[in-house]
């Protein structure tokens, strides 16, 4: 995930968000100590910076500010520990790969252990992990496998890796987030919001590891791939990301994320890789 800069967001709001992700922060990469993470394990986990940002985003909903914190730490262990197995199937950080398997499982189990304490119904919780994980799976395995060559492959593989990845989150801070959670809303804020930072990440990654095969930067500059189409399909998850916050009961202190993280894109990001 590539983050945005925090400062066009409002002072207040800024505050509050890194605040949050910092708290995350420190409760993840304590658990990393504990498992017996390394020193350059640990630091890995703290540099993660919206892996440990986006549960506040994904807690917006919840109003008791203990419950909101509480679920958010709990997302980022889980989060973060999804990111700890990406690490490891990619095996491109240079970190030893036994400890990112064992790390990644504490994090998961503790993260499942403290979701079931806060949701509802604690069942929930398995449930949508279940539910997704074919998805999930089936898709990474499907995307290392088969890279996409148009925008309708690249949007169907980074629908699983991407949308489903954070639209799990999305329904967890839902199911966990007391009373009156509206799920769908926060499930279609997190899928959208993931469709970006996926686009975020393809975009950037074609310089920072130099990825070809299946990238989207790529893709549209070998002209397999317009870019009138990937302004549109951003401007398309724009629209789908601010009816999910503007939806009763609603949350508008996402509204200046959803318009800075898909500026972003659209700014700084899309340019270099047009008309070239």
């Amino acid at each position: 995930m590539t983050a945005a800069p925090a400062t066009a967001l409002p002072a207040d709001y800024t505050e509050t968000m890194l605040a949050a992700e910092a708290a995350n922060r420190d409760h993840v990469t304590r658990c990393v100590a504990q498992t017996g993470g390394s020193p350059d394990l640990v630091a890995h986990t703290a540099a993660l910076r919206l892996y440990l940002r986006v549960p506040h985003f994904l807690t917006e909903w919840t109003t008791d500010p203990d419950r909101r914190a509480a679920v958010s730490r709990a997302l980022a262990l889980d989060i973060v520990s999804m990111k700890l197995l990406d690490d490891l199937m990619d095996d491109d950080t240079g970190l030893d790969r036994v400890e990112l398997a064992c790390v990644c499982l504490r994090l998961h189990l503790r993260a499942l252990h403290e979701l079931e304490s806060l949701a509802r119904d604690p069942k929930a919780v398995t449930d949508i992990l279940e539910q997704d994980a074919v998805r999930l799976c089936g898709g990474q395995i499907r995307t290392k496998r088969t890279r996409a060559t148009n925008l309708r492959e690249w949007r169907a593989h980074a629908s699983t890796y991407g949308s489903t990845f954070l639209g799990r989150y999305g329904a967890l801070a839902a199911a966990c987030g007391g009373e009156d959670q509206p799920a769908d809303s926060v499930r279609q804020f997190a899928e959208a919001f993931a469709m970006t930072i996926t686009m975020a990440d393809d975009l950037t990654d074609y310089d920072r590891n130099g990825e070809r095969d299946g990238n989207l930067a790529h893709l549209m500059r070998t002209r397999a791939v317009a870019g009138q189409d990937v302004v549109d399909l951003l401007e398309e998850l724009r629209g789908r990301a601010l009816a999910a916050v503007v939806a009763p009961p609603g949350a508008p202190g996402l509204v200046p994320v959803v318009h800075l993280y898909t500026d972003d894109v659209l700014v700084r990001l899309l340019p270099r890789h047009l008309g070239e």
